[in-house]
C-alpha cells in the first residue's frame, strides 16, 4: 500500500487478452442467447470489438471507407471460421432466414454419448495410462466425452501401465498431419538420413503409426512413389498444399491413389520393415570418422529448453478458450487454475492470456457478459508469484448457462484420446478383454463426433508392438496380473550382463521410443527400471510371490525413467547430427542449441559410466558426436578403429 504522498504503484501490465478469442466467444455468446439471431449490423452494433470499427465507419468517405469496410468483414469472416472449426454451426444466412445469424441451442456443444459401465471404465483407464504425461488437450477430451466422470475408481485397481507417446515435437507434427487427414496433399522441411539441412517435401499422407518412433508412410509427389518419414525428423509445421501448387503431373498421381493405389496398404506391416540401421562394421566407420577430427574448441552457446516451442494458432486458441468457459460455469465450486494448466497442457502465460480473454467478453446485454473471481492480475510475474501460488479455485458466472457444455472435442485433445484408446487395446493384459472391447465400442463413438480429418488420421494409425516386444511384454503381464516375481538376464547402458537376477515387476511404462519394467530388484534392494530392449531372457516365476516392497512402490507414483545423477556420473556435451537431432530429447538435455542453418542440435548431459558413453557413440554410426570431454572423445576414435582391426 502507498504510504503518505507516494505515487501509488501499478504493476506493469505484461499480458492482455487476445482480441481474435474475445470477438469470437462474444460472437457466441451473444448469438446463443439471442435464439431470433442478429442480422450483421445488429452484430457489429452489438458485440463490443466490432461496434467501435463499425461506428468509424460513418466517419468515412468512398475508398477509405471501403477499404474500413473490407477490413471489417474480413475479421467478422475470420471469426465466424474460427466458431465453425470448434464445431459451432454458424451458416451464411439466407433472405428465407431474413438475413439473420443464429447459433442453436439444442444443437451446440457435444451429443451426451451415453457410456456404458465398461466404457467408463475403458477412459478412466485410459486416463490412468497416461496420468503422468500431459498429452496435449486429452485432460479436457476425458472431461469432454464424460463430463460426470471425475472421481470415477474402480475397486479392483489395475497396475496402470504408465505411457508417454512421444517428444512434443512429434506429436505436434501428428496433429498438424491429422488436421490435414489421409489423402490431402501437404509440405514440409524433412532432415533424410545423411543430410546436413532440411529439404522440402511434397507428401500425400496415406497413415501415422509408432516404431519406437513416430512415422508418416506417404507419397511422395516429387519421387512418386510411397516413402517413410520419421515425425521427429520434420522441421517446423505441416501446411495444406493449395491446389495452385499442383501440377498435372501430381493430379495425376493423386487421382490413382484416390483410385485405390494404395488399397491394399498395411501401415503395420510398413512399421515393421523399419529399423534398418548401417551394419556393425558402417557404424564403427562412422563413429571413428566423426570422432577422429579435432574437437571444435568453441562451443554454440547452451540455453536451458524453453517450456514452449510452439504458438497455437487463432483457432486453436478459440477452440481451447471455448471449451474452458464450458468447464467452468459447469463447476460452481470453481476450477484451480492448477488444474486448468494440466487439462489444456499450457504454460502459465497462456492461462493468464486466457483467463483475460474469457473476463473481457462483452456486448451490450447483460447475459453475455462473464464474470470471472478471482480476476487475474495482467501481469505474468505476479500471475505466477501470487495467482498460481495461491492456486485459489476460478469460479465464473453468467447471465445464462448458453455456454456450459463442452462444445467439442479440440483437435489435438481428439487426437490424443485416440491414441490413449488404441495404447489401451495394445496393452490390455491378459482377462481384461472386456475393457479392450469396450474401448474399441467407444472409439467408434468417438470417431462419429470428431472432424472427417481427425478420423481419417486415427483409422490409419498403427501402435502396435514388434513381435519380439509383446513376448516379453505377455509375460510381465502375467507377473504383474499375478503379482509374481520375474529372473531376468539383462544388458544395461554399459554392456555389464547380469543373469538369472530376481525382480517383482509392478508396472509397465511407456516412455516415447522406449518401453521399461518398473519393479523392486532384490539383487539392488531398491526400485529400478529396465528397458524391455535390454532385456536378453525373462521368465516367470510362478512359485515366488511378489515381496512386500514391490507393493509398496506400486502404491507410489512412478517417476519418469531417468538416469541418476552419481559422484561418478560422467558430464558430457553431444552434438547430433541433423537428421538425428530429435534423438536429443532421449538424452535428458539440461541445455541446448539448436544450429539454425543445418538443424544440428548440441545438448549438454551425463552418463552413468564412461562406458555407456563409449557405447553410445559407437552404436551410432557417427549420428551422435561426443564433443566434450575431449579425453573420451579420443577414447572413442580409439576404440573404434581398434574394433575395425579387431572385431568383437
Amino acid at each position: 500500500m502507498p504510504q503518505g504522498d507516494a505515487e501509488p504503484y501499478w504493476p506493469e501490465q505484461t499480458a492482455h487478452a487476445e482480441d481474435g478469442v474475445v470477438r469470437a466467444l462474444s460472437l457466441a455468446a451473444t448469438l446463443l442467447n439471442r435464439p431470433g439471431g442478429l442480422t450483421r449490423t445488429e452484430i457489429f452494433e452489438q458485440v463490443e470489438l466490432y461496434r467501435s470499427r463499425h461506428q468509424a465507419l460513418e466517419q468515412l468517405h468512398g475508398t477509405e471507407r471501403q477499404r474500413a469496410q473490407d477490413a471489417l468483414d474480413k475479421l467478422f469472416g475470420h471469426d465466424k471460421e474460427h466458431l465453425r472449426s470448434c464445431g459451432i454451426e454458424l451458416a451464411e444466412p439466407t433472405a428465407e432466414q431474413d438475413y439473420r445469424y443464429r447459433v442453436s441451442r439444442s444443437q451446440y456443444g457435444l451429443p451426451d454419448l451415453r457410456l456404458s459401465p465398461e466404457e467408463q471404465m475403458a477412459l478412466y483407464r485410459a486416463q490412468l495410462l497416461f496420468a503422468n504425461n500431459n498429452i496435449a488437450g486429452l485432460q479436457h477430451a476425458l472431461w469432454a466425452v464424460n463430463p460426470n466422470a471425475e472421481g470415477i475408481s474402480s475397486a479392483d485397481e489395475p497396475q496402470a501401465l504408465q505411457a508417454s507417446i512421444g517428444s512434443d515435437a512429434e506429436i505436434a507434427t501428428l496433429i498438424d498431419l491429422a488436421r490435414s487427414g489421409t489423402g490431402t496433399p501437404v509440405t514440409f522441411r524433412y532432415t533424410g538420413y545423411g543430410r546436413e539441412s532440411a529439404e522440402p517435401r511434397r507428401v500425400v499422407p496415406l497413415g501415422t503409426g509408432a516404431r519406437a518412433h513416430w512415422y508418416l508412410v506417404g507419397h511422395d509427389l516429387d519421387r512418386g512413389q510411397r516413402r517413410l518419414y520419421r515425425l521427429d525428423r520434420v522441421h517446423g509445421s505441416v501446411t495444406t498444399l493449395p491446389s495452385s501448387r499442383l501440377s498435372s503431373e501430381d493430379a495425376v498421381q493423386l487421382e490413382q491413389i484416390r483410385q485405390g493405389l494404395y488399397q491394399d496398404l498395411d501401415i503395420s506391416e510398413v512399421l515393421n520393415s523399419t529399423g534398418r540401421r548401417p551394419d556393425a562394421r558402417a557404424a564403427l566407420e562412422g563413429a571413428r570418422q566423426a570422432h577422429q577430427r579435432t574437437a571444435p574448441h568453441t562451443l554454440p552457446k547452451l540455453t536451458t529448453l524453453p517450456a514452449n516451442l510452439r504458438k497455437d494458432d487463432a483457432a486453436t486458441k478459440t477452440e481451447r478458450v471455448i471449451n474452458m468457459v464450458a468447464l467452468l460455469l459447469s463447476r460452481p465450486e470453481g476450477v484451480p487454475p492448477s488444474q486448468l494448466l494440466v487439462k489444456y497442457a499450457i504454460t502459465p502465460a497462456q492461462l493468464l492470456r486466457d483467463l483475460l480473454s474469457i473476463a473481457q467478453v462483452n456486448t451490450d446485454g447483460f447475459p453475455d457478459t462473464l464474470d470471472l473471481h478471482p480476476y487475474p492480475e495482467p501481469n505474468d510475474e505476479l500471475f505466477v508469484a501470487e495467482y498460481l501460488a495461491a492456486d485459489e479455485p476460478i469460479v465464473l458466472r453468467a447471465g445464462t448457462n448458453s455456454l456450459d457444455k463442452p462444445v467439442s472435442l479440440t483437435k489435438p485433445g481428439a487426437l490424443s484420446l485416440m491414441i490413449a484408446l488404441k495404447a489401451l487395446i495394445d496393452v490390455c493384459p491378459p482377462g481384461e478383454e472386456h475393457i479392450a472391447a469396450a474401448a474399441e465400442q467407444l472409439q467408434q463413438k468417438i470417431l462419429d463426433i470428431v472432424p472427417e480429418s481427425i478420423a481419417q488420421a486415427a483409422n490409419s494409425m498403427s501402435l502396435a508392438r514388434t513381435p519380439a516386444d509383446g513376448s516379453l511384454l505377455r509375460i510381465a503381464q502375467q507377473a504383474i496380473a499375478a503379482q509374481h516375481a520375474v529372473s531376468l538376464d539383462y544388458e544395461d547402458a554399459s554392456g555389464n550382463i547380469s543373469s538369472d537376477r530376481t525382480i517383482d515387476p509392478v508396472q509397465i511404462l511407456y516412455d516415447g521410443p522406449h518401453t521399461y519394467l518398473r519393479a523392486w530388484c532384490r539383487r539392488e534392494q531398491g526400485e529400478r527400471f529396465f528397458r524391455l530392449d535390454r532385456i536378453l531372457q525373462l521368465n516367470l516365476l510362478a512359485d515366488e510371490e511378489q515381496s512386500a516392497q514391490a507393493t509398496q512402490i506400486e502404491l507410489s507414483e512412478a517417476p519418469r525413467p531417468q538416469v541418476p545423477v552419481t559422484a561418478g556420473s560422467v558430464q558430457v556435451i553431444l552434438r547430433f547430427a541433423p537428421f538425428a537431432a530429435g534423438q536429443a530429447a532421449l538424452y535428458q538435455p539440461v541445455r541446448q542449441h539448436t544450429d539454425k542453418r543445418t538443424g544440428a542440435r548440441t545438448i549438454s548431459t551425463h552418463f552413468s559410466t564412461r562406458e555407456a558413453v563409449i557405447r553410445t557413440c559407437l552404436g551410432a554410426g557417427g549420428d551422435i558426436e561426443l564433443i566434450r570431454p575431449v579425453d573420451l572423445r579420443r577414447e572413442i576414435a580409439q576404440r573404434a578403429a581398434e574394433q575395425l582391426v579387431f572385431p568383437r
